[in-house]
């Protein structure tokens, strides 16, 4: 089992509270909403390739396709959320 560890952070680096980060890709899909300071887990991930898509309103909503998860690793991820256009 591996896990997932990351952060979503504006343009200027400021972490976003409140962002629903959705994993995908083995198994069924799970979710995770940051914490104050932007940061969220995923734990006990199953090792292989999944998918990461983080919402916020107000902002683009930003795609990961290929998050690589190793078996008795920790990965590392952060996510910038660019303000929506329109």
């Amino acid at each position: 089992m591996g896990n997932l560890y990351g952060s979503v952070v504006d343009a200027h680096g400021t972490g976003l509270p409140g962002v629903t980060v959705t994993l995908s890709g083995q198994g069924l899909p799970q979710v995770q909403v940051t914490d104050a300071e932007g940061h969220f887990r995923f734990i006990g991930l199953q090792p292989g390739r999944y998918q990461i898509r983080a919402e916020l309103e107000g902002f683009s909503t930003a795609r990961y396709p290929n998050v690589d998860i190793a078996a008795h690793r920790d990965a590392q991820l952060e996510i910038t959320l660019e303000p929506a256009i329109g």
